[in-house]
C-alpha cells in the first residue's frame, strides 16, 4: 500500500455558503455537487470550541436539553480551512472544512477502510499475511505491513496468516491483538477436530459445504479466526468463496429468487437439549438504503416462516441456487492450512467449507474464536493516523 505523498492543506475555500431562513446552505464551489441546507443542531452539535467537548475522548459535555429548541444561524464566515458559524444562542463555532466535506461525502473520509470488492473465482494472488510484520506488540508492528494486511481484509473478506506459533491457545492471543474476543455457546476457544460425541457438524470428519457460522445466535459472530495446529490427515482442505459476489450474481441472474431471499423470514435453530439459541432474520439482509450487510447462510439449520399467501417456490429455488454457485469449485478458493496458520474471515460475507478427512491416518486440529468487526476497523483508522502523522514528519 502506498504512503500518502503528503499532507493535504487548503489554501482557497473549496466550498460557498449563504445564511437562508436561519439555516446554512452549502454548495461545492467547482460545482460538482449540490447544494445542501444543513440543520443548525447538526452544525451546533460539531463545535468543537473550548468546553463544548471533552479533550482528550471528545465526547460532547452539553445535552440536546441545554441547547434552545428554535436555533438557527445567524451568520456563518468561510474561509481555506473553517467555516465560522454563529448561533442565536451566542455560540460561535469554528467548524473544520475538510471534516464537513467529508461527512457530505464531497471529499472521501481518509480513515474509512476500504470498501469491498466482490470475487467470483480465486485472487491472481493468495491474501497470506506474514504475521512477523504484525506481532503480538504494536510497538513492534511493521505499519506497512499492518495497512496491507486490513486493505486486503477489507477488499476481498479474508486474509491467512503465517508464522504463528502452532501452540494452543495462540489464536485468543491473535484476536486480542486483532480486537476484542468474544464468547458464544461453544465457549471463547473452541477446538474443532473430530470428537466422539459431537456437538456439531464441524466437529466430525465429514465434508462441509459453504456455509456462515452461527446464524442462530443474536448477534451472528462478525468474524471467525481458524487457528491449525495440526493438520496431517489426509483430506479436511478449507474452501472460502465471496457471498457478496453470490448475492450479486443472484439480484443479477435471478432477481425475483433474491428478492425471496432478502425479504422471507427464515429461523435459524441450534438445539441440542441442554443447550438451545434461536434467531430470526433473512438470508440476505440489506440495510434501509438497500446496501449488502451480511449473508446468513446454513442450510443445516434454516427454515423460512410460513405465512399466509406466501408461496416459498422464489425462495426454495434461490436457496438451491446459492448452494450449487457457492459450492462450484470456479467460484471458490481451495487451500491447505498449515501448523501455524489463521484464516481470518469475514462470517458476514466470507462463506467457508471443507473436504472430508480421515482422522484415523493423522491428526487434525484447528482452534477458533470470533471478534467483532470494530476491531479491524478501529486498527485501521488508528493506522492510516500514524501513517499521515509519520508522513507529515
Amino acid at each position: 500500500m502506498a504512503l500518502l505523498e503528503s499532507v493535504w492543506t487548503p489554501e482557497a475555500p473549496t466550498i460557498e455558503c449563504d445564511v437562508v431562513d436561519g439555516r446554512l446552505v452549502v454548495r461545492p464551489i467547482d460545482g460538482e455537487g449540490a447544494a445542501i441546507e444543513l440543520h443548525p443542531k447538526w452544525l451546533r452539535d460539531r463545535s468543537t470550541e473550548p468546553g463544548q467537548i471533552d479533550t482528550t475522548h471528545r465526547q460532547r459535555l452539553f445535552n440536546p436539553t441545554d441547547i434552545p429548541g428554535d436555533l438557527v444561524v445567524v451568520d456563518a464566515q468561510i474561509d481555506a480551512a473553517s467555516i465560522d458559524v454563529s448561533f442565536s444562542d451566542g455560540h460561535r463555532a469554528h467548524l473544520d472544512l475538510v471534516a464537513i466535506e467529508e461527512a457530505l461525502g464531497w471529499r472521501h473520509e481518509p480513515e474509512a477502510p476500504p470498501e469491498p470488492e466482490p470475487w467470483t473465482a480465486p485472487l491472481p494472488e493468495f491474501p497470506y499475511v506474514d504475521w512477523n510484520g504484525i506481532t503480538f506488540d504494536r510497538g513492534s508492528e511493521d505499519l506497512d505491513a499492518v495497512l496491507a494486511f486490513l486493505d486486503a481484509f477489507f477488499r476481498h473478506g479474508y486474509v491467512v496468516f503465517r508464522n504463528t506459533p502452532a501452540e494452543v491457545g495462540v489464536v485468543a492471543k491473535v484476536a486480542d491483538r486483532l480486537g476484542y474476543l468474544v464468547g458464544h455457546n461453544f465457549g471463547w476457544v473452541f477446538d474443532v477436530e473430530a470428537k466422539p460425541l459431537p456437538t456439531d457438524l464441524a466437529y466430525t470428519s465429514a465434508a462441509l459445504l459453504a456455509h456462515s457460522d452461527e446464524p442462530y445466535r443474536m448477534p451472528v459472530p462478525g468474524i471467525q479466526l481458524l487457528h491449525c495446529i495440526a493438520n496431517e490427515a489426509p483430506g479436511g482442505d478449507s474452501t472460502l468463496v465471496d457471498g457478496l459476489a453470490a448475492a450479486l450474481a443472484l439480484e443479477a441472474e435471478h432477481p425475483e429468487w433474491h428478492a425471496a431471499l432478502r425479504d422471507t423470514e427464515v429461523v435459524w435453530r441450534y438445539d441440542m437439549g441442554t443447550d438451545t439459541v434461536v434467531n430470526r432474520g433473512h438470508i440476505l439482509e440489506y440495510d434501509r438504503h438497500g446496501r449488502y450487510h451480511q449473508i446468513k447462510f446454513n442450510t443445516k439449520l434454516d427454515e423460512p416462516v410460513v405465512q399466509p399467501e406466501v408461496d416459498l417456490d422464489a425462495f426454495y429455488a434461490g436457496r438451491r441456487w446459492l448452494c450449487d454457485w457457492t459450492n462450484d469449485p470456479a467460484h471458490q478458493v481451495t487451500f491447505r492450512l498449515e501448523p501455524g496458520d489463521v484464516m481470518f474471515m469475514d462470517n458476514h460475507r466470507a462463506l467457508h467449507g471443507r473436504t472430508a478427512f480421515d482422522p484415523t491416518r493423522g491428526r487434525r486440529h484447528l482452534q477458533g474464536c470470533y471478534i467483532e468487526h470494530d476491531g479491524p476497523d478501529t486498527m485501521y483508522r488508528l493506522a492510516i493516523r500514524r501513517q499521515r502523522a509519520r508522513v507529515a514528519k
